[in-house]
Protein backbone atom coordinates (compact mmCIF):
# COMPACT_ATOMS: atom_id res chain seq x y z
CA UNK A 1 0.00 0.00 0.00
CA UNK A 2 2.98 2.26 -0.48
CA UNK A 3 1.17 4.49 -3.01
CA UNK A 4 -1.13 6.09 -0.43
CA UNK A 5 1.68 7.47 1.71
CA UNK A 6 0.93 11.11 1.02
CA UNK A 7 2.56 13.31 3.64
CA UNK A 8 3.53 16.82 3.16
CA UNK A 9 6.87 17.44 4.70
CA UNK A 10 10.36 16.12 5.19
CA UNK A 11 11.80 15.31 8.57
CA UNK A 12 15.40 14.68 7.65
CA UNK A 13 18.16 16.85 9.01
CA UNK A 14 20.10 17.10 12.22
CA UNK A 15 21.63 20.41 11.24
CA UNK A 16 21.65 22.97 14.05
CA UNK A 17 19.71 26.10 13.21
CA UNK A 18 21.71 29.24 13.78
CA UNK A 19 19.29 31.87 12.48
CA UNK A 20 16.45 33.01 14.77
CA UNK A 21 13.03 31.46 14.22
CA UNK A 22 10.00 33.76 14.17
CA UNK A 23 6.29 32.92 13.90
CA UNK A 24 3.20 34.71 12.68
CA UNK A 25 -0.41 33.64 12.35
CA UNK A 26 -1.87 34.59 8.99
CA UNK A 27 -5.52 35.22 8.20
CA UNK A 28 -5.23 34.11 4.58
CA UNK A 29 -3.00 31.92 2.45
CA UNK A 30 -2.87 34.78 -0.03
CA UNK A 31 -0.15 36.14 2.26
CA UNK A 32 1.98 33.11 1.33
CA UNK A 33 3.40 33.13 -2.22
CA UNK A 34 2.51 29.92 -4.03
CA UNK A 35 6.15 29.22 -4.86
CA UNK A 36 6.94 29.16 -1.13
CA UNK A 37 4.00 26.87 -0.45
CA UNK A 38 5.10 24.51 -3.23
CA UNK A 39 8.68 24.53 -1.95
CA UNK A 40 7.69 23.37 1.54
CA UNK A 41 4.85 20.94 0.78
CA UNK A 42 5.22 17.53 -0.82
CA UNK A 43 4.25 17.73 -4.48
CA UNK A 44 2.26 14.48 -4.32
CA UNK A 45 -0.42 16.11 -2.14
CA UNK A 46 -3.78 16.39 -3.84
CA UNK A 47 -5.30 18.87 -1.40
CA UNK A 48 -2.71 21.58 -1.90
CA UNK A 49 -2.63 25.29 -2.66
CA UNK A 50 -5.72 25.30 -4.89
CA UNK A 51 -7.72 23.31 -2.36
CA UNK A 52 -6.99 25.86 0.37
CA UNK A 53 -7.82 28.71 -1.98
CA UNK A 54 -11.23 27.16 -2.50
CA UNK A 55 -11.86 26.71 1.23
CA UNK A 56 -11.09 30.39 1.81
CA UNK A 57 -13.25 31.60 -1.07
CA UNK A 58 -16.24 29.46 -0.08
CA UNK A 59 -17.33 31.44 3.00
CA UNK A 60 -17.62 28.40 5.25
CA UNK A 61 -19.43 29.33 8.44
CA UNK A 62 -18.40 26.65 10.94
CA UNK A 63 -14.75 27.59 11.29
CA UNK A 64 -12.10 30.23 10.78
CA UNK A 65 -9.12 29.12 8.72
CA UNK A 66 -5.65 30.39 9.59
CA UNK A 67 -2.00 29.54 8.91
CA UNK A 68 0.96 29.29 11.25
CA UNK A 69 4.01 30.54 9.37
CA UNK A 70 7.54 30.02 10.65
CA UNK A 71 10.47 31.95 9.14
CA UNK A 72 14.26 32.07 9.40
CA UNK A 73 16.01 35.10 7.96
CA UNK A 74 12.68 36.11 6.40
CA UNK A 75 12.47 32.78 4.54
CA UNK A 76 9.49 30.47 5.24
CA UNK A 77 10.54 27.17 6.82
CA UNK A 78 7.21 25.95 8.27
CA UNK A 79 3.55 26.23 7.28
CA UNK A 80 0.78 24.59 9.31
CA UNK A 81 -2.79 25.17 8.16
CA UNK A 82 -5.28 25.20 11.02
CA UNK A 83 -8.84 26.17 11.78
CA UNK A 84 -10.77 27.28 14.85
CA UNK A 85 -14.31 26.07 15.48
CA UNK A 86 -16.90 25.41 18.15
CA UNK A 87 -16.67 21.65 18.41
CA UNK A 88 -19.31 19.33 19.86
CA UNK A 89 -18.98 15.56 20.06
CA UNK A 90 -22.37 15.13 18.37
CA UNK A 91 -20.54 16.03 15.13
CA UNK A 92 -18.73 12.70 15.23
CA UNK A 93 -21.13 10.42 17.12
CA UNK A 94 -23.72 8.44 15.19
CA UNK A 95 -26.70 6.42 16.42
CA UNK A 96 -28.80 6.80 19.59
CA UNK A 97 -26.00 8.47 21.55
CA UNK A 98 -26.02 11.31 19.01
CA UNK A 99 -29.43 12.50 20.22
CA UNK A 100 -28.33 12.48 23.86
CA UNK A 101 -25.19 14.48 23.15
CA UNK A 102 -27.22 17.02 21.13
CA UNK A 103 -29.47 17.60 24.14
CA UNK A 104 -26.36 18.34 26.21
CA UNK A 105 -24.67 20.32 23.45
CA UNK A 106 -24.03 23.39 25.57
CA UNK A 107 -21.96 21.24 27.94
CA UNK A 108 -20.13 19.29 25.26
CA UNK A 109 -19.21 22.25 23.02
CA UNK A 110 -15.73 23.78 23.17
CA UNK A 111 -13.80 26.23 21.00
CA UNK A 112 -10.83 24.27 19.68
CA UNK A 113 -7.89 24.72 17.30
CA UNK A 114 -7.66 21.92 14.71
CA UNK A 115 -4.14 21.69 13.29
CA UNK A 116 -4.76 20.49 9.75
CA UNK A 117 -7.20 21.43 7.01
CA UNK A 118 -10.98 21.02 7.14
CA UNK A 119 -12.31 18.25 4.87
CA UNK A 120 -8.74 17.10 4.07
CA UNK A 121 -8.09 13.36 4.02
CA UNK A 122 -5.09 13.55 6.37
CA UNK A 123 -3.05 16.00 8.42
CA UNK A 124 -0.21 17.69 6.59
CA UNK A 125 2.17 20.58 7.01
CA UNK A 126 5.04 22.06 5.06
CA UNK A 127 8.53 22.07 6.54
CA UNK A 128 11.93 22.88 5.07
CA UNK A 129 14.34 19.96 4.66
CA UNK A 130 17.03 21.57 6.79
CA UNK A 131 14.75 21.90 9.83
CA UNK A 132 14.83 19.54 12.81
CA UNK A 133 11.31 18.23 13.46
CA UNK A 134 11.40 18.24 17.26
CA UNK A 135 12.87 21.70 17.73
CA UNK A 136 10.68 23.48 15.19
CA UNK A 137 7.50 21.82 16.49
CA UNK A 138 8.46 22.75 20.06
CA UNK A 139 8.48 26.39 19.00
CA UNK A 140 5.35 26.02 16.87
CA UNK A 141 3.30 24.48 19.70
CA UNK A 142 4.45 27.22 22.05
CA UNK A 143 3.08 29.78 19.56
CA UNK A 144 -0.21 27.87 19.23
CA UNK A 145 -0.60 27.75 23.03
CA UNK A 146 0.08 31.48 23.24
CA UNK A 147 -2.60 32.10 20.60
CA UNK A 148 -5.04 29.83 22.51
CA UNK A 149 -4.60 31.78 25.73
CA UNK A 150 -5.05 35.11 23.97
CA UNK A 151 -8.21 34.01 22.16
CA UNK A 152 -9.61 32.02 25.12
CA UNK A 153 -9.58 28.76 23.17
CA UNK A 154 -10.06 25.53 25.14
CA UNK A 155 -7.22 23.61 23.50
CA UNK A 156 -5.71 22.30 20.28
CA UNK A 157 -5.44 19.03 18.44
CA UNK A 158 -3.50 17.54 15.56
CA UNK A 159 -6.21 16.25 13.27
CA UNK A 160 -6.20 12.99 11.24
CA UNK A 161 -2.62 11.75 11.49
CA UNK A 162 -1.97 8.37 9.89
CA UNK A 163 0.32 5.55 10.98
CA UNK A 164 2.50 6.15 7.95
CA UNK A 165 4.17 8.97 9.87
CA UNK A 166 5.69 7.37 12.97
CA UNK A 167 8.21 10.15 13.66
CA UNK A 168 5.48 12.74 14.06
CA UNK A 169 3.39 10.36 16.21
CA UNK A 170 6.44 9.58 18.34
CA UNK A 171 7.07 13.29 18.86
CA UNK A 172 3.47 14.00 19.90
CA UNK A 173 3.40 11.07 22.32
CA UNK A 174 6.70 12.22 23.79
CA UNK A 175 5.04 15.58 24.45
CA UNK A 176 2.26 13.75 26.35
CA UNK A 177 -0.56 14.81 24.03
CA UNK A 178 -3.61 12.59 24.41
CA UNK A 179 -3.94 10.10 21.58
CA UNK A 180 -7.37 9.09 20.27
CA UNK A 181 -8.53 7.17 17.24
CA UNK A 182 -10.52 9.30 14.82
CA UNK A 183 -12.91 8.31 12.07
CA UNK A 184 -10.86 6.11 9.72
CA UNK A 185 -10.73 6.63 5.99
CA UNK A 186 -11.05 3.81 3.47
CA UNK A 187 -9.19 2.69 0.37
CA UNK A 188 -9.41 0.03 -2.33
CA UNK A 189 -6.36 -1.21 -4.16
CA UNK A 190 -7.57 -2.03 -7.65
CA UNK A 191 -5.99 -5.19 -9.03
CA UNK A 192 -8.74 -6.24 -11.44
CA UNK A 193 -8.60 -5.53 -15.17
CA UNK A 194 -12.36 -5.12 -15.54
CA UNK A 195 -15.43 -4.44 -13.42
CA UNK A 196 -16.55 -8.03 -13.85
CA UNK A 197 -13.20 -9.31 -12.61
CA UNK A 198 -13.46 -6.97 -9.62
CA UNK A 199 -16.96 -8.26 -8.79
CA UNK A 200 -15.75 -11.86 -9.02
CA UNK A 201 -13.18 -11.05 -6.33
CA UNK A 202 -15.87 -10.08 -3.79
CA UNK A 203 -17.49 -12.47 -1.32
CA UNK A 204 -20.23 -14.78 -2.64
CA UNK A 205 -22.99 -12.86 -0.86
CA UNK A 206 -21.67 -9.48 -1.99
CA UNK A 207 -21.32 -10.65 -5.61
CA UNK A 208 -24.93 -11.81 -5.63
CA UNK A 209 -26.20 -8.67 -3.90
CA UNK A 210 -24.26 -6.26 -6.11
CA UNK A 211 -25.29 -7.95 -9.36
CA UNK A 212 -28.92 -7.91 -8.22
CA UNK A 213 -28.70 -4.19 -7.42
CA UNK A 214 -27.11 -3.34 -10.76
CA UNK A 215 -29.67 -5.41 -12.66
CA UNK A 216 -32.57 -3.85 -10.76
CA UNK A 217 -31.26 -0.34 -11.42
CA UNK A 218 -30.87 -1.04 -15.16
CA UNK A 219 -34.47 -2.30 -15.34
CA UNK A 220 -35.93 0.67 -13.46
CA UNK A 221 -33.92 3.52 -14.94
CA UNK A 222 -31.85 4.62 -17.89
CA UNK A 223 -28.81 5.80 -15.97
CA UNK A 224 -25.98 7.55 -17.78
CA UNK A 225 -22.92 9.21 -16.28
CA UNK A 226 -21.24 12.28 -17.71
CA UNK A 227 -17.68 13.27 -16.79
CA UNK A 228 -17.22 17.03 -16.39
CA UNK A 229 -14.57 19.44 -15.17
CA UNK A 230 -17.14 21.87 -13.78
CA UNK A 231 -20.82 22.20 -12.89
CA UNK A 232 -21.58 25.34 -14.85
CA UNK A 233 -25.34 25.51 -15.39
CA UNK A 234 -26.16 22.68 -12.95
CA UNK A 235 -24.74 23.97 -9.66
CA UNK A 236 -28.15 24.34 -7.99
CA UNK A 237 -29.09 20.71 -8.71
CA UNK A 238 -25.69 19.41 -7.58
CA UNK A 239 -25.73 21.39 -4.37
CA UNK A 240 -29.22 20.17 -3.47
CA UNK A 241 -28.02 16.57 -3.88
CA UNK A 242 -25.06 17.30 -1.61
CA UNK A 243 -27.39 18.80 1.03
CA UNK A 244 -29.61 15.71 0.83
CA UNK A 245 -26.71 13.55 1.94
CA UNK A 246 -25.56 16.06 4.53
CA UNK A 247 -28.98 16.27 6.19
CA UNK A 248 -29.46 12.50 6.14
CA UNK A 249 -26.17 11.84 7.95
CA UNK A 250 -25.80 11.58 11.73
CA UNK A 251 -22.13 12.58 11.52
CA UNK A 252 -21.75 16.30 10.71
CA UNK A 253 -18.44 18.09 10.81
CA UNK A 254 -18.86 20.88 8.31
CA UNK A 255 -21.35 21.99 5.69
CA UNK A 256 -19.89 23.19 2.42
CA UNK A 257 -21.34 26.08 0.46
CA UNK A 258 -22.42 26.14 -3.17
CA UNK A 259 -19.40 28.37 -3.85
CA UNK A 260 -17.09 25.51 -2.91
CA UNK A 261 -18.49 23.25 -5.62
CA UNK A 262 -18.49 26.06 -8.17
CA UNK A 263 -14.89 27.18 -7.55
CA UNK A 264 -12.97 23.99 -6.83
CA UNK A 265 -12.43 23.18 -10.51
CA UNK A 266 -11.00 26.66 -11.19
CA UNK A 267 -8.41 26.27 -8.44
CA UNK A 268 -7.64 22.59 -9.12
CA UNK A 269 -8.20 22.29 -12.90
CA UNK A 270 -5.97 19.27 -13.44
CA UNK A 271 -7.34 17.36 -10.46
CA UNK A 272 -11.11 17.81 -10.22
CA UNK A 273 -13.60 15.57 -11.99
CA UNK A 274 -17.36 15.65 -11.60
CA UNK A 275 -19.29 12.49 -12.37
CA UNK A 276 -22.92 13.49 -13.03
CA UNK A 277 -25.44 10.65 -13.14
CA UNK A 278 -28.78 11.17 -14.86
CA UNK A 279 -31.96 9.21 -15.33
CA UNK A 280 -32.86 10.41 -18.82
CA UNK A 281 -32.44 14.20 -18.34
CA UNK A 282 -32.88 14.34 -14.56
CA UNK A 283 -29.73 14.58 -12.43
CA UNK A 284 -30.07 11.91 -9.72
CA UNK A 285 -26.50 11.68 -8.35
CA UNK A 286 -23.10 13.33 -8.44
CA UNK A 287 -19.57 12.52 -7.30
CA UNK A 288 -16.90 15.19 -6.90
CA UNK A 289 -13.60 13.35 -7.28
CA UNK A 290 -9.94 14.32 -7.04
CA UNK A 291 -7.62 12.38 -9.34
CA UNK A 292 -3.82 12.49 -9.29
CA UNK A 293 -0.89 10.08 -9.71
CA UNK A 294 -2.91 6.87 -9.75
CA UNK A 295 -5.28 7.77 -6.90
CA UNK A 296 -8.94 8.76 -7.06
CA UNK A 297 -10.53 10.29 -3.95
CA UNK A 298 -14.32 10.15 -4.06
CA UNK A 299 -14.53 13.38 -2.11
CA UNK A 300 -18.19 14.42 -1.98
CA UNK A 301 -21.36 12.72 -3.15
CA UNK A 302 -25.08 13.46 -3.38
CA UNK A 303 -28.18 11.47 -4.33
CA UNK A 304 -31.81 12.15 -5.17
CA UNK A 305 -33.63 11.20 -1.96
CA UNK A 306 -36.69 9.81 -3.72
CA UNK A 307 -34.68 7.56 -6.05
CA UNK A 308 -31.54 6.63 -4.10
CA UNK A 309 -32.84 3.30 -2.83
CA UNK A 310 -34.97 2.42 -5.83
CA UNK A 311 -32.04 2.88 -8.22
CA UNK A 312 -29.38 1.71 -5.73
CA UNK A 313 -27.49 4.89 -6.56
CA UNK A 314 -24.69 4.35 -4.04
CA UNK A 315 -23.75 1.04 -5.67
CA UNK A 316 -24.33 2.05 -9.29
CA UNK A 317 -22.19 5.19 -8.96
CA UNK A 318 -19.53 3.24 -7.04
CA UNK A 319 -19.28 0.68 -9.85
CA UNK A 320 -19.10 3.40 -12.48
CA UNK A 321 -16.29 5.14 -10.63
CA UNK A 322 -14.34 1.95 -10.07
CA UNK A 323 -14.70 0.94 -13.72
CA UNK A 324 -13.49 4.41 -14.75
CA UNK A 325 -10.44 3.90 -12.52
CA UNK A 326 -9.67 0.57 -14.21
CA UNK A 327 -10.02 2.06 -17.69
CA UNK A 328 -7.80 5.03 -16.82
CA UNK A 329 -5.01 3.24 -14.97
CA UNK A 330 -5.97 4.46 -11.50
CA UNK A 331 -4.66 1.97 -8.97
CA UNK A 332 -6.22 3.24 -5.73
CA UNK A 333 -9.81 4.30 -5.11
CA UNK A 334 -10.48 6.12 -1.84
CA UNK A 335 -14.25 6.23 -1.06
CA UNK A 336 -13.82 8.20 2.17
CA UNK A 337 -14.93 7.97 5.78
CA UNK A 338 -18.25 6.95 7.41
CA UNK A 339 -20.82 4.43 6.12
CA UNK A 340 -18.23 1.70 6.57
CA UNK A 341 -20.30 -1.45 6.25
CA UNK A 342 -20.96 -1.33 2.47
CA UNK A 343 -17.43 -0.10 1.78
CA UNK A 344 -15.85 -3.04 3.57
CA UNK A 345 -18.18 -5.43 1.74
CA UNK A 346 -17.05 -3.80 -1.52
CA UNK A 347 -13.42 -4.57 -0.74
CA UNK A 348 -12.23 -1.41 1.02
CA UNK A 349 -9.67 -1.43 3.83
CA UNK A 350 -9.75 0.98 6.74
CA UNK A 351 -6.99 3.56 7.05
CA UNK A 352 -6.67 4.31 10.79
CA UNK A 353 -6.39 8.02 11.59
CA UNK A 354 -5.45 9.52 14.93
CA UNK A 355 -6.02 12.70 16.89
CA UNK A 356 -3.50 14.12 19.38
CA UNK A 357 -4.93 16.72 21.69
CA UNK A 358 -4.15 18.94 24.67
CA UNK A 359 -6.64 21.12 26.59
CA UNK A 360 -5.65 24.40 28.19
CA UNK A 361 -7.57 23.57 31.36
CA UNK A 362 -5.87 20.76 33.39
CA UNK A 363 -9.25 19.41 34.56
CA UNK A 364 -10.60 19.17 30.99
CA UNK A 365 -7.34 17.58 29.92
CA UNK A 366 -7.72 14.99 32.71
CA UNK A 367 -11.33 14.21 31.71
CA UNK A 368 -10.37 13.81 28.05
CA UNK A 369 -7.58 11.42 29.04
CA UNK A 370 -9.99 9.38 31.20
CA UNK A 371 -12.76 9.15 28.58
CA UNK A 372 -10.64 9.16 25.39
CA UNK A 373 -11.01 5.45 24.67
CA UNK A 374 -14.73 5.45 25.50
CA UNK A 375 -15.64 8.08 22.91
CA UNK A 376 -13.50 6.70 20.08
CA UNK A 377 -15.58 5.96 16.94
CA UNK A 378 -14.84 2.23 17.08
CA UNK A 379 -16.68 2.07 20.41
CA UNK A 380 -19.72 3.99 19.14
CA UNK A 381 -20.22 3.29 15.43
CA UNK A 382 -21.88 -0.13 15.08
CA UNK A 383 -20.17 -1.06 11.80
CA UNK A 384 -16.75 -0.07 13.15
CA UNK A 385 -17.43 -2.14 16.27
CA UNK A 386 -18.06 -5.20 14.12
CA UNK A 387 -15.06 -4.61 11.86
CA UNK A 388 -12.74 -4.00 14.81
CA UNK A 389 -14.00 -7.10 16.62
CA UNK A 390 -13.29 -9.25 13.58
CA UNK A 391 -10.02 -7.40 12.80
CA UNK A 392 -11.33 -7.29 9.26
CA UNK A 393 -10.59 -4.75 6.56
CA UNK A 394 -7.95 -2.78 8.49
CA UNK A 395 -4.62 -1.79 6.94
Amino acid sequence: MERIGFFCYNFLSMQEETLPLSFSILESMEEIPQQEWDRLFDKTIIEGYGFHQTLEQSKLKEFTIKYLLGKRDNSPVLIIPFFVMDFSFDMLIAGPLNGLVKKLKSIFTLKIIFLGAPTAEEFYMGIAQEENLDSILDAAIEKIEEFSRKEKIAGFLFYNISQKHPLLMEYLEKKCLIKMEGLPSTIIEIKANSLEEYIKGLSKNMRKDLRHKLKTASCRAKLTTERRQDINGISEEVYQLYMNNFLDSDVHFEVLTKEFFERINTNMPDTVKYFITRDKEKIVAFNLCFVKDGLLIDKFIGFDRALAKEYHLYFTTFCHNLEWCIQNGVRFYQPGATDYHPKIRLGAKLIPLFIYTKASNPLINFLIRVFARTIEPKNIDSSLKEITKLKKGII
